[in-house]
């Protein structure tokens, strides 16, 4: 696999070294393969143990973090939509997660299939 946008949850599970999780992030961090996305740098700053943290997610976000730009906001767009016709919508950060990756054509790695497989057209990484 050349890139994966990695969720949030990884990355969380990452910096709390929780296995298995722990080991495919590291892994692909060690390869060049991580990316993740600027609602990821949004969600991991309100974590209430970020300062303590803080070197080890400025070592993922720094030169990895895709911009959600107008492209991602109107892919993200899209998918609030039809999920919330078809009635299975699914949280705001993850639709906008959603719409980025879509946008870059990139697949994204998370702990949390159930939303996002909902979610058409996104690749989604087998991680375990």
């Amino acid at each position: 696999m050349a890139v994966v946008v990695v969720d949030t949850d990884l990355l969380i599970d990452w910096l709390r070294d929780r296995r298995p999780a722990a080991d495919r992030v590291e892994s692909w961090l060690r390869s060049g393969a991580l990316y993740t996305t600027a609602i990821t740098a949004f969600e991991l700053r309100l974590g209430h143990d970020f300062v303590e943290r803080e070197p080890n997610i400025l070592r993922v976000l720094v030169g990895r973090t895709l911009d959600f730009d107008l492209l991602s906001a109107l892919r993200a767009g899209e998918v609030h939509r039809h999920l919330a016709a078809s009635g299975t919508p699914i949280g705001v950060a993850d639709t906008l997660q959603a719409g980025t990756c879509l946008r870059y054509g990139l697949p994204l790695a998370t702990g949390n299939r159930r939303h996002f497989e909902r979610v058409p057209d996104l690749e989604l990484v087998d991680w375990d």
